[in-house]
């Protein structure tokens, strides 16, 4: 064969070569890139999703052991005594008191964040009606999975309240303090007026006692 043919099927040969040869290449670089792949995928920290929020107390037990102290070291921050004496006025005037103040302010807000987490059982256990007009646990349960968003919004607002009193404390402004204790309050009460106590019984006053009727001789 001249060496020209020769020349021509050898490279038809080495084409045909390659061209069966290709798909296999092809395989190889596509498990090579897939092994890198899964490589780097072992490498990155993986995220794991986080379960929703749980909570570990009841309603009355926040109330109890968190808002109700805190709120209490807000309120009882600044006040007036008058006495026979005279009147004194106490106040946080060192640093170390005005970071206690701080302290209960900062627990409030972030306790009333902890309102809004659902699922939260009113008692660890039922409990009757305290006084007249007030709900037992069954029914306030009921009372605030039927209006959650009314429940929330009093949460939001004693967090918006506290952290008023928490900027108070920061600018050593006791009237600014006291202002912001009476909104807490005003607040406070009127979820409890929603919530626990919406047919509440105010006694009324003890009528005054009839006065003496002097008797003297009839006039003639």
């Amino acid at each position: 064969m001249p060496p020209g043919r020769w020349g021509m099927v050898t490279d038809k040969a080495l084409a045909r070569g390659l061209l069966a040869a290709l798909p296999m290449i092809m395989v190889i670089r596509l498990l090579s890139l897939t092994a890198a792949v899964l490589v780097l995928e072992a490498c990155e920290p993986r995220v794991q999703q986080q379960p929703p929020l749980q909570p570990s107390a009841s309603l009355q037990e926040l109330m109890q052991n968190i808002i109700d102290p805190s709120a209490d070291g807000v309120w009882n921050s600044v006040e007036t005594v008058v006495t026979q004496s005279g009147e004194s006025t106490h106040q946080p005037r060192i640093p170390e008191e005005w970071m206690q103040v701080r302290c209960a302010a900062i627990t409030l807000a972030e306790s009333a964040n902890l309102l809004v987490i659902e699922h939260r059982r009113v008692g660890v256990k039922p409990f009757p009606a305290e006084a007249r007009g007030a709900l037992d646990s069954g029914q306030i349960q009921t009372l605030i999975d039927n209006q959650r968003a009314a429940f929330d919004g009093f949460a939001v607002a004693l967090r918006e309240a506290a952290r008023t009193a928490l900027s108070a404390i920061d600018a050593r402004d006791p009237v600014r303090l006291v202002s912001a204790g009476a909104a807490i309050d005003q607040i406070c009460e009127g979820c409890h007026l929603k919530f626990w106590y919406p047919n509440q019984v105010i006694p009324s006053l003890p009528s005054a006692p009839p006065r003496a009727v002097m008797l003297g001789p009839k006039q003639p």
